[in-house]
């Protein structure tokens, strides 16, 4: 089988969880023997694949999707939806994108528009959990049986994390909090450092900062002072999940996420996490390896980070949490939905009654 998988072109101009997804993805599927591929939609066809999967409902994956369906070549989406979007949101979205239409004879359409398209031609939907599968019924109006529920895997290597390869570069002090991601207001640093303040601990910061975020990561650096260090973008596998081990709290209190796989990296490497409560995640975590907080709540994110200093899990404990999550089981699952579409199973029409009673 061969499946081409596709994205918005600006995805793999930055680091991040979904670039992160679609390359493990795309590892896991080759090991399986399927044939997947990153294709190049300027040198290559859709037309020539068994199957496309798209990652993401927007930023101009209409078109992807358009050009898949007029190829006849089946599409799986993957729709990577944040909270909060709402029944009465949708209706309102659904109203304006109407309103737009009118006025502009229908020359422009919104992105809830464009969002529409895409979800409506996709032959299936994956989703990270029933919180993104029911936006995309309450808010979009798919039918639920379009849509399956394929959770993130992890890396092998955060299973088997060590410290020493992060601390023989970074000799940090110990203990100190994690923090991984995108520097910028939706990860929410500068909220986790004004938390901590005055608590005897060091902030550790990774990810990219963009140019426009130089101003937020300088607010971030003069707020913690000596006690934050920012390391810059590391290279996502071993050393980050070395990092995570070195640490004793990872802690990222988001502004929103999808599936939030740092948190879950940092479970696999044994430490403790303190996430956002808004997510799409539909699996609860132990309160003794996690804690959901609000991202503006510095006194919940405060407590939750200086008891889980106070008090760590027992060693294996938060790793036990998510020993079952793989990328392997991600490809498994991906793979019987795209045979699904390949072959999707039709039910046998009725037989007449007439027909029953003559035989």
């Amino acid at each position: 089988m061969r499946v081409a998988v596709l994205s918005y072109p600006m995805l793999f101009q930055t680091s991040g969880g979904l670039r992160m997804k679609v390359g493990r993805t795309v590892d896991a599927l080759v090991r399986r023997g399927i044939e997947a591929r990153l294709i190049d939609p300027v040198r290559e066809r859709i037309r020539d694949f068994d199957v496309a999967h798209v990652f993401a409902a927007y930023n101009g994956n209409h078109r992807l999707v358009e050009q898949a369906r007029s190829d006849g070549v089946p599409v799986v989406v993957s729709t990577i939806l944040n909270p909060p979007f709402s029944r009465w949101e949708g209706m309102r979205a659904r109203f304006l994108s109407r309103l737009v239409g009118r006025l502009t004879r229908w020359e422009v359409t919104t992105s809830y528009q464009q969002m529409i398209k895409t979800l409506d031609l996709a032959d299936h939907l994956v989703v990270l959990g029933s919180i993104e599968r029911r936006m995309l019924t309450d808010a979009y109006r798919v039918p639920a049986a379009k849509i399956t529920i394929v959770h993130n895997g992890i890396g092998e290597e955060f299973f088997r994390a060590k410290p020493d390869t992060f601390l023989a570069r970074w000799p940090v002090p110990r203990p100190f909090v994690l923090h991984t991601g995108l520097v910028g207001d939706v990860k929410n640093q500068l909220g986790l450092i004004r938390a901590l303040k005055g608590v005897d601990v060091d902030i550790v910061l990774i990810g990219q900062a963009v140019r426009a975020a130089r101003d937020y990561l300088d607010t971030c650096i003069a707020e913690g002072g000596s006690r934050v260090h920012y390391l810059g973008e590391l290279p996502h596998g071993e050393l980050i999940a070395s990092a995570c081990a070195a640490c004793s709290v990872v802690a990222i209190p988001s502004r929103h996420e999808g599936m939030p796989n740092s948190i879950l990296e940092a479970l696999a490497s044994d430490r403790p996490a303190v996430l956002t409560n808004n997510h799409t995640m539909d699996f609860e975590l132990p309160a003794d390896v996690a804690a959901q907080v609000a991202p503006d709540d510095y006194a919940a994110i405060r407590h939750a980070v200086t008891g889980f200093l106070e008090r760590p899990p027992a060693p294996g404990r938060a790793r036990s949490v998510v020993a079952e999550m793989s990328w392997d089981k991600v490809a498994e699952q991906l793979e019987g939905i795209y045979r699904n579409v390949r072959s999707p199973v039709v039910a046998a029409p009725p037989v007449p009654a007439t027909a029953a009673a003559a035989s």
